[in-house]
C-alpha cells in the first residue's frame, strides 16, 4: 500500500476529500505492475508529442531523456517500425525507490491532460486536478515545478517561435536544428546547462531548488504572446531560488491595422483616418498616377549614346548588378540580446511583393539580379561583398542595392535583430575589397523607417543628412526621412518600393534618376496624403554625373 507519510512537504497537509480520495485510490492503484506500464506507453505510442512529454517531466537526468528522445524520434519516423522503447518502464524500473513515485506519475499525466488514462487507474479527474493544482505552474507539488512551467512553456510556442528559437540558440553557439520538439530543445539546453534546473534532497526529501533559466526567458521575451507566462516563469525562479538560500521596456512593434503595417520597431501614431482607411485603396490610387506597365520589350529597344556628362553604360545587354536583401522574418540573438535589449519584430508580411516586383523590373532592365531572404548581421555584409567581388563584371555600369527591412535612423535590421548601419554598409562598399566598383555609380534603396531610437546612445554618421559626402558616386534613397515612418500593406507591398518600380518602369529609357526619384517622391507624397499619414522619401548623393538606367530615347542637353 502506497502511505501517506509518503507526500512531499511541500504538499498540502489538510485532509481535504479530494486528498483522501487521491491518497487511497493511487495507493490501491496496479500501476507498479510492468505489464500496465507497458500498455499505457503503447496507447501513448499513438500520439508520440504525448509519450515526450511525460519523459521530459518524469526523468530526472536531461541527458538520458534526451538520449531517449533522439532514439524515438528515428524510431517514430520509420512508419514501418513498431518497436516500444519502453520509456516510462525504464523510468518506472529507476523511480519506484522514491515513496512519492506514483504521484509524480499522476501528476504528470494530469499536466499533459491526459484524462483518460488518469481515468483508467480509477481517479476522479476534476479531484486529482484540485489536489495537484496543475492549472498554477507556482504550485509545488511532486513534479519540479520549473519543469512543470517549461513544459506549459512547450504548449505555448507555435512552430514559428521555436523556429526563431532555434535560430536564436544558434548565436549562443547551441545547436538545436535537428530536434523536432519544444522539450528536447529544452532538454539539450539542460544537457548544456545553458538552463539550470537543480533539485537538492536529503533523504529523498526535496529541500529546495536552484533555477537559472535568465538567457532563455531573454530570448523568448523577443518572441510574441509569450509575456505572460514568461513573467510567471520569472517569478517562479525567484521564488526557488530564494527558498534555496543559506539563510532559509521592451520594444515592441503593435500592429496598426489590419493590412498596413510600420517598418519599424516604435511606432507612432498617425490622422484617424489612417487608421479608418481600407489601405487596398492605397494601390487602387496608383492608377491615378498614370503609371501604366510598359512591356518588356521598350524597355529592351535600342538607345542612342549617352552625352559625357552622364555615366557610361558599357552594355545594354547588361547594364550591371541589383542585390536584394529581403529580411521579413526576425528571431532574437546573443548580440541583439546584449546590444539592444529585448525587442520585438514583427513579420513583414507583404515584403514578398516587395522583392518580387523589384526583382522583375530590374531583370526587365538588363540588370544582374541576385536576392536572398533573412540574413543575419553577419551573412548580410558578407552576401553583399560576396557579390561585389565575385559577381560584378568589368562591363557592369551600375551597382544597386536594395535593402527591405524594420529600421531605425541611418540604421536597419537583420533577421538576428542586429542593427545594422547604413554607413557601414556605405564603407564596405568603398572598401579596398570592392574596388572594381568604386568608379561605379552605385544606388542604395532602403525600405525602412528612420525613426529616433528610445536609446540615450549617440550614433555618428547614422542617419541620411548625417552621411559622410566624401564618398564619392554613391546615392542612398531612404523610403522615408529621419524621424518619419515607412509604411507596408500587407497584401501589396510598400506603398515606396510598388511607387518606386512602377515609375523606374515607366521612365527609365527617357529621364535620369534624379528625375525620377522626384517623380517618387510627389507620388508618394499624393497616395500619403490621401489617406492621411506622413511619408516622404528623402535620397542624397555624392554622384558626379547624371545617372541613367537604360541609354535614354531622349537624353537631357
Amino acid at each position: 500500500m502506497f502511505s501517506v507519510d509518503s507526500v512531499a512537504s511541500s504538499a498540502s497537509t489538510s485532509t481535504t476529500p479530494q486528498r483522501l480520495e487521491v491518497e487511497n485510490v493511487i495507493g490501491d492503484s496496479d500501476i507498479t505492475n510492468i505489464d500496465m506500464m507497458s500498455e499505457i506507453e503503447k496507447e501513448l505510442q499513438e500520439n508520440p508529442s504525448d509519450l515526450i512529454s511525460l519523459v521530459f517531466l518524469l526523468y530526472e537526468v536531461p541527458d538520458t531523456a534526451l538520449q531517449r528522445l533522439i532514439v524515438f524520434q528515428r524510431v517514430s519516423n520509420d512508419a514501418s517500425n513498431s518497436i516500444n522503447l519502453n520509456m516510462l518502464h525504464e523510468w518506472f524500473r529507476h523511480a519506484k525507490h522514491n515513496p512519492n513515485w506514483k504521484h509524480e506519475f499522476v501528476e504528470a499525466l494530469l499536466i499533459c491532460q491526459l484524462y483518460s488514462i488518469v481515468r483508467k487507474l480509477g481517479l476522479n479527474v476534476p479531484a486529482a486536478r484540485r489536489y495537484y493544482q496543475t492549472d498554477s505552474i507556482t504550485v509545488k507539488m511532486y513534479i519540479n515545478p520549473m519543469k512543470k512551467a517549461l513544459y506549459k512553456l512547450c504548449e505555448s510556442i507555435n512552430s514559428d517561435n521555436l523556429l526563431k528559437l532555434k535560430k536564436a540558440l544558434l548565436t549562443y553557439e547551441t545547436d538545436t536544428t535537428e530536434y523536432e520538439c519544444c522539450e528536447q530543445v529544452f532538454l539539450k539546453l539542460m544537457c548544456d546547462k545553458f538552463i539550470t534546473i537543480n533539485q537538492y534532497q536529503y533523504n529523498k526529501k526535496v529541500l529546495g531548488f536552484k533555477v537559472e533559466i535568465d538567457k532563455l526567458v531573454k530570448i523568448l521575451e523577443s518572441l510574441p504572446g509569450l509575456k505572460k507566462l514568461l513573467l510567471e516563469i520569472n517569478m517562479l525562479q525567484q521564488s526557488l531560488n530564494d527558498e534555496h538560500k543559506p539563510s532559509a521596456s521592451v520594444a515592441t512593434s503593435t500592429p496598426i491595422m489590419k493590412h498596413m503595417k510600420v517598418d519599424e520597431t516604435n511606432q507612432g501614431k498617425a490622422d484617424d483616418n489612417y487608421y479608418n482607411m481600407d489601405f487596398n485603396d492605397v494601390f487602387e490610387m496608383l492608377g491615378e498616377l498614370q503609371l501604366d506597365e510598359r512591356t518588356q520589350e521598350s524597355l529592351k529597344s535600342d538607345r542612342k549614346l549617352l552625352d559625357n556628362d552622364s555615366y557610361e553604360i558599357k552594355s545594354t545587354n547588361r547594364v550591371g548588378v541589383c542585390v536584394i536583401i529581403n529580411q521579413e522574418t526576425f528571431y532574437p540573438s546573443k548580440n541583439s540580446i546584449e546590444l539592444n535589449g529585448n525587442i520585438t519584430l514583427d513579420t513583414r508580411i507583404g515584403s514578398d511583393k516587395d522583392k518580387m516586383i523589384l526583382e522583375k523590373t530590374m531583370s526587365e532592365l538588363n540588370f544582374t539580379v541576385f536576392s536572398e531572404t533573412d540574413l543575419d548581421h553577419k551573412k548580410m555584409m558578407q552576401f553583399i561583398m560576396n557579390v561585389v567581388k565575385h559577381k560584378v563584371s568589368k562591363n557592369d555600369s551600375i551597382f544597386m542595392l536594395c535593402i527591405l527591412s524594420h529600421g531605425v535612423k541611418g540604421q536597419v535590421y537583420a533577421a538576428d535583430s542586429v542593427k545594422v548601419k547604413m554607413d557601414d554598409i556605405q564603407n564596405l562598399l568603398d572598401s579596398d575589397e570592392a574596388k572594381n566598383i568604386h568608379s561605379m555609380p552605385k544606388l542604395l534603396i532602403v525600405q525602412a523607417c528612420q525613426v529616433d531610437e528610445n536609446t540615450p546612445q549617440i550614433l555618428v554618421a547614422d542617419s541620411p543628412r548625417d552621411y559622410n559626402l566624401r564618398k564619392s558616386n554613391f546615392l542612398v534613397y531612404y523610403a522615408t526621412a529621419p524621424e518619419l515612418e515607412a509604411y507596408r500593406n500587407e497584401k501589396r507591398g510598400s506603398i515606396f518600393i510598388q511607387v518606386l518600380c512602377r515609375t523606374i518602369r515607366k521612365f527609365a529609357n527617357n529621364e535620369h534618376v534624379y528625375d525620377i526619384f522626384t517623380k517618387v517622391n510627389n507620388n508618394v507624397n499624393f497616395i500619403c496624403q490621401k489617406v492621411g499619414c506622413t511619408q516622404v522619401p528623402l535620397f542624397q548623393s555624392t554622384l558626379t554625373k547624371k545617372l541613367y538606367l537604360q541609354v535614354p530615347t531622349n537624353p537631357d542637353k
